[in-house]
């Protein structure tokens, strides 16, 4: 419970700090500054995603990310779950479209000339005009009725452009055998109840996962909802290499 009220606090500081950090989360700016040939701070936090992901998993979505955390806040009003299948792929319309736009946009003004963490913002703070400030507004409402109009985190399924980053960070982070904060299950001590299927913030089949032994999905965003509501202890937070199919972890030397 500690844990899970200190995350909780987390979110809300980062949901509060929103309207400084707006920009940069934005995947408006880095195309505007890509038609400057400047690299702008939005496009470093998701490099940095990308580069963490292997080791941190998605953590940033369940600790630091406001729009997540209007999601979860959101719960309180609508808890209900969403079918996955029908949204999840989504994302990544809006993805790859969006990250191929910004090399075009880059590669057509010269290529990268400066590299700006405050670019587009106000001594460093996002929404200091008007404009700025009912787009901030417009994208709050979106996530908030996104939650409330389709399930928890919606956003998160659907229109998150930062995602992708983390998802093929780990992809690769797995693929190379390297350790990282992940999720184990011990499915001796299970015993079906499906508390931690409800309690998953992003509707994911944990007790399925659980009775398979591994805990392995790209929608996993390490919150630990699962952890703090086992009664049996069956699932923990473990830093560890991935595991293969058959049990063994990978890039493990013989």
């Amino acid at each position: 419970m500690k844990r899970r009220d200190l995350r909780k606090a987390v979110q809300l500081l980062a949901l509060l700090l929103f309207p400084a950090t707006f920009y940069y989360m934005s995947p408006a700016v880095p195309m505007m500054a890509a038609a400057e040939g400047t690299i702008s701070g939005s496009l470093l936090l998701f490099a940095l995603q990308f580069l963490t992901a292997p080791f941190l998993g998605r953590l940033f979505c369940s600790w630091l990310c406001p729009a997540g955390a209007i999601g979860e806040f959101a719960m309180i009003a609508r808890p209900r779950q969403i079918r996955r299948s029908r949204t999840h792929w989504i994302k990544y319309l809006i993805w790859f479209p969006w990250l191929i736009g910004v090399a075009a946009i880059l590669l057509r003004s010269g290529g990268v000339s400066s590299i700006e963490p405050a670019y587009a913002t106000e001594l460093g703070l996002s929404v200091s005009t008007v404009n700025a400030l009912v787009i901030y507004l417009v994208v709050v409402a979106v996530f908030v009725g996104l939650s409330l109009i389709v399930g928890r985190r919606a956003g998160c399924h659907t229109i998150c452009w930062m995602a992708p980053f983390m998802i093929l960070g780990r992809f690769l982070g797995d693929r190379l055998g390297l350790p990282g904060i992940r999720l184990r299950a011990s499915r001796e001590s299970c015993v079906s109840c499906g508390k931690c299927s409800l309690a998953c913030s992003m509707s994911l089949p944990v007790q399925k996962m659980v009775a398979s032994g591994r805990i392995d999905h790209s929608d996993c965003i390490l919150c630990g909802e699962c952890v703090d509501t086992c009664a049996q202890h069956a699932i923990r937070f473990a830093w560890s290499r991935p595991v293969a199919r058959d049990g063994r972890a990978i890039g493990r030397s013989a």
